[in-house]
């Protein structure tokens, strides 16, 4: 059964947003990003609704899932899913997952790490994860149907700005994007319609669009005529 609403989160901020600096290898949250994460655990909505919690293995992601998750987290449920396929777009090293011990070692404790054994290439920004146009578009689809495909009827995805722009298919056949940057931990939340869709189509929930103040209803993304 598709999951009746997917919530993906921009990550917070973290040190290589200050200054743009894209060089820092997987850096860390900084603390008016740990802020907004505090911040988000207090206004996130669907807590008592939501039945996974997955986040890019990159480690500002985790960080803010840990953090701004914290009241799912506390009641006992399940770790946050690593998901390899939700991690950002380009490849410099602030982009680029760290090796899965540190992964392990830092944050085994409340992290599933399932799927980064599975795809050992995760961090290789190569193959599935390579950064050109088309890699991206098919991760994104790889990625909408896993999460389709799921028994989850509510999940969380905390991932990054430039990648969620292909999930949702607001992309133009350039790779720019169309509808506005995420904000950092911004959430919107979608649902899959058509459900059973074989390209597994997302839609705005019209909820999250008037909560961001975008104009029009939610729009269905991931069709060809938004490819």
């Amino acid at each position: 059964m598709a999951p009746r609403a997917v919530h993906f989160i921009r990550h917070a901020q973290g040190y290589h947003n200050v200054d743009d600096d894209q060089t820092i290898p997987d850096p860390d949250l900084t603390p008016k990003g740990r802020e907004q994460c505090k911040h988000l655990s207090t206004i996130f909505p669907y807590f008592d609704s939501i039945d996974l919690v997955c986040a890019s293995p990159i480690r500002r992601a985790i960080q803010t899932a840990s953090i701004s998750m914290d009241p799912y987290l506390q009641s006992g449920k399940n770790k946050i899913l690593a998901l390899p396929l939700a991690q950002e777009a380009p490849a410099e090293p602030a982009n680029t997952p760290s090796g899965i011990k540190r992964l392990q070692d830092e944050y085994g404790n409340i992290v599933n790490f399932e799927r980064c054994y599975e795809l050992s290439d995760y961090d290789s920004k190569s193959g599935t994860f390579a950064p050109d146009g088309k890699s991206l578009k098919g991760r994104a689809a790889t990625l909408r149907k896993f999460l389709r495909d799921r028994e989850e009827e509510e999940i969380v995805v905390v991932s990054h700005g430039q990648f969620l722009h292909y999930v949702s298919r607001d992309v133009d056949d350039d790779g720019k994007q169309i509808n506005g940057d995420w904000e950092n931990t911004e959430y919107r939340s979608y649902i899959f319609w058509p459900v059973g869709h074989e390209d597994a189509l997302l839609k705005e929930t019209d909820e999250s669009v008037k909560r961001r103040n975008a104009s029009g209803p939610g729009k269905q993304m991931g069709s060809a005529d938004n490819a």
